[in-house]
This record gives C-alpha cells, sequence and structure tokens, in this order.
C-alpha cells in the first residue's frame, strides 16, 4: 500500500528591517547545537523572533509511494504565500535560514490546513536522500534546458532546470538585487536535524519573490507490516526491515541479529531491472552490445579503440569493407600500419582488415573526406562501384528557417563558437565561424545553434558531425 502521503514543508526564516507582527519562531526541528571551528556548543540564540526575524511555511505538493521506491519528481512551482508575494512586491526579501520537515498532514490532502496535527515522518520510513530548491520572483522564470554532456549538475539527465532572468529583469530601479535563489544545503538524511543559515549580517536577496519549486528524492523503506499512517508511529521502533534484492548488503542478506538500516537505501537492482549477473545469472536484465562505427579520423577517440584481434574482424565484415576475398591480419608494427584497428582497400579491390598490437604506432588513418566502395550480386553478375568525394566541386550550406536547430546539437560536439551577445550580426558572425570550420573539416556535417549556456542571451554554434532530427523552439 502506498505511504500515508509524505509532505515536503520549509520554514524560510526572513530578516526584516521593521517586525510588524513578531511571536517567538519556535525551530521547526528542535533547538540547534551549534559548532565553531573545533569548539562544540558555542553559545547560539535560535529565538530569531529576540534577533528580529520572522518566518513563513510552504507546504510541497504531497509525495505518495509504495515500499522500496524511489520518488524523485519535479513538483513544479508552488505560490508564495500571498502576504509574503504582496509585502515584497518591488522589494527585496533576505533569506537568512531555513528548515525543512517531512509530514504527514491531517486531513489527507490538505497541507497547511492543520499545521499543528502535522505528524513527523520517521527517517526510516522514507530516507530524504537529496532536494534541489528554487525560489524565483517577478522578474525570473525556471526553464526546463537541455544539459550538456557530463554535466554533473544533471546528474546523467538530458534535461535540468536552469533560473532565467526575464527581459524586465534589466529595467529594475536596483538591478544588482538577484531574480531568484537556490537552496540545497545539507540536504540528506541529517537535513531535518542540521541548520541552515547565514552569520550575522549575510542573507540571500530576492527580488520581489512569487513561486518556490522543489525537486525530492526521498526512498520509501517502511516495513508495511509495521503500518503507514501516523497512529503507526510507535510501531516498529526498532528497525524491521521489509523484503530487499539479492543484490543488497552485496549479496549477504539481512543480518540474523538484526540491522539499523534498509538495504534498499543501496538503490540495489533487481532481476527485473539491471541486476548484476553474479545475483541473477539468468535474468539477462544487464547485458553489454558493441556498436561499432567507421571513423574518418586518424586516430580512434580515447576509450573507444577496439580492444580484441576478433572483434576488429567481425566489425570489419559487419560493416561491410570485408568479403570472402578479404585479408584478416594481425601485427606488431610500428611505422606502417595504425594502432588498433583498420581497414584498407589492396590495389586488386580486396579489402585487409589489420589489427595492431603496437599501441604507439607512427601511423595513422587517411581523413580524407574521399570514399569508395563496391558491392558484388554473384546471382546477377553485377559488381556496383561508388565513389565519393567531397572535396570536387562547390560545398554550399543550406540553412533552415528561424528558430530551427539539431536534436543532436549536444552529440560528438567539434567545434563550439559562443555569441557575445543576441544581436543579428554576433548570430552571423558565430555561424560564418561555425561554417568555415565544417568546410576544413571531414567529419564535420552540420552547423546548429545551441542556446544551453543559461540565458538565451548567450547562445552559441555548434559543429556536428550528425544534426540528427530538426527542432523547433517555437
Amino acid at each position: 500500500m502506498p505511504a500515508a502521503s509524505p509532505l515536503v514543508v520549509f520554514a524560510l526564516v526572513v530578516l526584516v528591517a521593521a517586525v510588524a507582527r513578531v511571536g517567538f519562531a519556535a525551530n521547526m526541528n528542535g533547538r540547534y547545537k551549534v559548532a565553531s571551528g573545533a569548539d562544540q556548543n558555542v553559545p547560539f540564540n535560535d529565538d530569531y523572533a529576540s534577533k528580529g526575524h520572522e518566518y513563513f511555511d510552504v507546504w510541497a505538493p504531497e509525495i505518495a509511494t509504495h515500499y522500496g521506491e524511489v520518488f524523485w519528481t519535479d513538483q513544479h512551482n508552488q505560490p508564495l504565500p500571498e502576504s509574503i508575494v504582496k509585502r515584497f512586491a518591488g522589494k527585496a526579501i533576505a533569506i537568512t535560514g531555513y528548515e525543512m520537515d517531512q509530514v504527514m498532514v491531517q486531513p489527507t490532502g490538505q497541507p497547511g490546513v492543520n499545521p499543528g496535527l502535522d505528524v513527523s515522518v520517521p527517517i526510516n520510513w522514507a530516507y530524504n536522500h537529496h532536494y534541489m530548491a528554487y525560489m524565483t520572483g517577478e522578474h525570473s522564470a525556471l526553464v526546463h534546458m537541455i544539459a550538456e554532456p557530463g554535466d554533473t549538475e544533471a546528474h546523467g539527465a538530458a534535461m535540468k532546470w536552469v533560473a532565467l532572468d526575464k527581459p524586465s529583469a534589466a529595467f529594475r530601479a536596483d538591478s544588482r538585487i538577484p531574480t531568484s535563489q537556490f537552496f540545497s544545503e545539507g540536504n540528506g538524511g541529517e537535513s531535518r536535524k542540521s541548520f541552515h543559515g547565514y552569520p550575522e549580517g549575510f542573507a540571500q536577496l530576492i527580488d520581489s519573490p512569487q513561486t518556490w519549486h522543489i525537486t525530492p528524492m526521498q526512498i520509501d523503506t517502511r516495513n508495511r507490516d509495521c503500518g503507514v499512517t501516523p497512529a503507526d508511529i510507535k510501531n516498529c521502533t526498532k528497525f524491521t526491515p521489509g523484503p530487499e534484492p539479492k543484490q543488497a548488503r552485496y549479496g549477504l542478506g539481512i543480518p540474523l541479529e538484526g540491522t539499523n538500516y534498509s538495504g534498499i537505501l543501496e538503490c540495489p537492482c533487481n532481476s527485473r531491472y539491471g541486476g548484476d549477473p553474479a545475483f541473477y545469472p539468468e535474468a539477462g536484465t544487464k547485458t553489454t552490445e558493441h556498436k561499432f562505427l567507421a571513423q574518418g579520423a586518424a586516430k580512434c577517440p580515447a576509450g573507444e579503440a577496439v580492444a580484441a584481434a576478433s572483434q576488429c574482424f567481425a566489425a570489419a565484415a559487419e560493416l561491410g569493407f570485408t568479403n570472402r576475398t578479404a585479408v584478416n591480419k594481425t601485427v606488431t608494427d610500428t611505422n606502417s600500419v595504425p594502432s588498433g584497428c583498420s581497414v584498407v582497400r589492396r590495389g586488386d579491390g580486396t579489402m585487409a582488415a589489420y589489427f595492431n598490437t603496437e599501441l604507439d604506432s607512427a601511423a595513422t588513418c587517411s581523413t580524407t573526406g574521399r570514399r569508395a566502395g563496391r558491392v558484388f550480386a554473384g546471382e546477377l553478375g553485377v559488381t556496383l562501384g561508388l565513389a565519393v568525394d567531397p572535396d570536387a566541386g562547390k560545398v554550399t550550406f543550406k540553412h533552415s528557417a528561424k528558430g530551427i536547430y539539431c536534436s543532436q546539437n549536444h552529440v560528438a560536439v567539434l567545434g563550439k563558437w559562443e555569441m557575445a551577445n543576441a544581436s543579428a550580426a554576433e548570430a552571423t558572425r558565430a555561424l560564418q565561424q561555425c561554417e568555415a570550420f565544417c568546410w576544413g573539416s571531414a567529419p564535420c556535417t552540420a552547423c546548429s545553434v545551441d542556446c544551453s549556456l543559461g540565458s538565451m542571451d548567450r547562445c552559441q554554434w555548434v559543429a556536428l558531425t550528425e544534426c540528427g532530427a530538426t527542432q523547433t523552439w517555437q
């Protein structure tokens, strides 16, 4: 059964110059013990009201999960309290700290109606792995943008959220004030007992705040035999693990003497999805397939070289380079044959595939754009030969309509030319530099605009080996 709808609730501490209503700002997660350097439990005033601070609460949408399920889902823009939006319209709010909790609300599905009845979700029910929260204002917006390959902020995802200024941000009375802020400090399981705040005199400023936005990642570890409602809080106070995949705990299983954590926290794969063959030898959920491509380059890119002679000769046949009249040969040659796997067309028309075990051969493959191939249909007695020479004749580019870009504008990028600003002259300059590069680069087949640098004023043109399908942002 699903968990009883835990939510993430934030309390943001606000510093104001004049406090109209100040009550005791009780801490959401208990009193804090603060360290300063090597000194523990140093004096610290966590009575925010006595320091001229106020706070307000915001609740995220509900999270309903089954046992063993990971919730890692964007929860979209959520409105800030209307009183806060009106109070700071055209002004800067100063966020001096925040606290968070995971709670079950009453009645279910109506967060904030009875905050005094909220029940904190125990950490061994729903483990808060991490969260990322934004606050945006009147002059900013969160935009879902394509992530650059290897972008660690995207955690392997193809898209990521980026806070961008709206055009109106440039026409404010004080454009130095940030239009958005990001909150994600101490954001793991320790987040509910860790102080999130700044020293005296420091804060995160936001101009005209309006919305907040959170992407939580939580792991459901509550054994349903112990219950999953607010009334079950005192059941199984000694952690009682539920069923776990074989791959959890290195395949050792749940200790007979008990355990204080869930193997689900390791995010172990199972026999139906990605399970390691060491634990699921018959499942076939994790297999490796090699795909080979011919490279029009002097050497194979780092990490992409063919590792064995058998793979080399099989790949040459699969790609259509070799046939029954071909020669497959393994050599150790430092001068005349490129390192690794290469194919040569001989004078008599046959092909020879070489696998050179010498890793530092001085020989390299041809980088010319000229290509030739031949196919023999034995039943018909017909031989078809085709030769392509991209250097012959005049090479021109065909320009697309405005707003069109290549879907593979982040794949195998050969070069980048960034625009200094958003003017048409800068776009033309960057495009011409990309085209000039492509004319002299055999692998290059397309130039595409790419506006994933965090602002529509910071687009660039990229040289690509393949365009893929064309897409539009209009």
